[in-house]
């Protein structure tokens, strides 16, 4: 492979923004990367096209966490989803979700489901994945009561860009776990939470946590005035590190419903008692169910056998394996991987 390096005037720009970026962090007037002074930095999140601006960022809302051991019921939900059949303007898209319910760390049960749709833009698998998760965890809602938690892998947000159905049941998943006594905590793998300055809240927040409390777990909220949190978000942000053996902050959303009823260094205190020795920091529950969801490529081709079949009976299979087979050319599988 032809080996290029990067053009050096970019890499100069890049060093002298990031150079910027991490001198000012330590002082208390900072620049934002279009250099505008900055007193405090605040947090900011910039969705659907609208701009959230928090509270400054202030030590006074930084607190020690404390793990809460308990025997609470646990359900964590997950899904993955794969291509099945590339059809070039959509594709089939297929996966697994899991819903595992424990106590401390024993699973009491899990429940297991293959789903399939057609899609047509990223946009609509992303609702399609959320919409699978969200009615996997009003099925568990059916078998479970609370007190405890309820965990799902994003942040608590209704898309206003959503169809209104799958808008009313992340809604309808939240009122009903709180009227079981269980808590909804969201915990994305990634966040757009962000500061005026332009870097990280998550970096920015473990910095100040680090000169404050040293390396201990600790957790920061608010983040956001609660009127100032428009009604599609469901949760309020937090930010926390749940071990003092973990590298890094994760953002977590504790459903607003729940938080009228429960201090959130409880909530935080009694998710970091959920943490996986082998994986310090993060939701144990979490982990297991992303692991049950995942579809390796074995089972991916497996799994196109299967629904192949099934479509026969409804007269396509044929005629979507043919699809798939003409929009595969010979171009995308050598450069894309799909064949050999």
């Amino acid at each position: 492979m032809l080996k290029v390096g990067f053009e050096r005037a970019d890499v100069e720009v890049v060093a002298e923004r990031l150079r910027r970026l991490f001198d000012e962090r330590r002082r208390a007037v900072q620049l934002s990367l279009d250099g505008t002074l900055v007193t405090k930095p605040v947090p900011v999140l910039n969705l659907f096209g609208r701009v959230v601006r928090g509270l400054p960022v202030d030590s006074s809302r930084l607190r020690v966490l404390e793990p809460q051991p308990h025997r609470k019921l646990v359900v964590a939900v997950d899904a993955s989803a794969r291509v099945l059949f590339n059809l070039g303007s959509a594709a089939v898209v297929g996966g697994r979700v899991v819903a595992v319910a424990f106590r401390g760390l024993r699973r009491v049960w899990e429940r297991a489901a293959k789903r399939v749709a057609l899609v047509s833009s990223r946009l609509e698998a992303a609702e399609w994945l959320a919409r699978v998760e969200y009615e996997a965890a009003l099925r568990a809602l059916a078998e479970v009561g609370g007190p405890g938690y309820l965990l799902v892998d994003r942040s608590l947000v209704v898309a206003p860009l959503y169809r209104l159905s799958t808008r009313e049941l992340i809604r309808r998943v939240d009122v009903r776990a709180s009227a079981l006594g269980l808590a909804l905590v969201g915990v994305p793998k990634r966040t757009r939470l962000a500061l005026d300055t332009g870097e990280g809240a998550l970096g920015y927040i473990s910095a100040l946590a680090e000169r404050s409390v040293g390396r201990t777990a600790w957790y920061y909220h608010p983040l956001f005035r609660e009127e100032s949190l428009p009604p599609w978000m469901l949760g309020s942000p937090a930010a926390a590190r749940l071990s003092e053996l973990s590298a890094s902050a994760l953002r977590l959303d504790v459903s607003r419903r729940a938080l009228a009823r429960y201090e959130v260094g409880e909530v935080l205190g009694e998710v970091a008692a959920l943490q996986d020795p082998a994986l310090p920091g993060y939701p144990y529950p979490l982990k297991a169910v992303h692991e049950a969801s995942r579809v390796d490529e074995r089972e991916l081709e497996a799994d196109r056998l299967v629904l192949l079949e099934e479509l026969r009976s409804w007269g396509v299979g044929e005629r979507l394996l043919r699809e798939a087979l003409a929009y595969s050319s010979f171009k995308e599988r050598s450069i894309w991987g799909d064949g050999p």
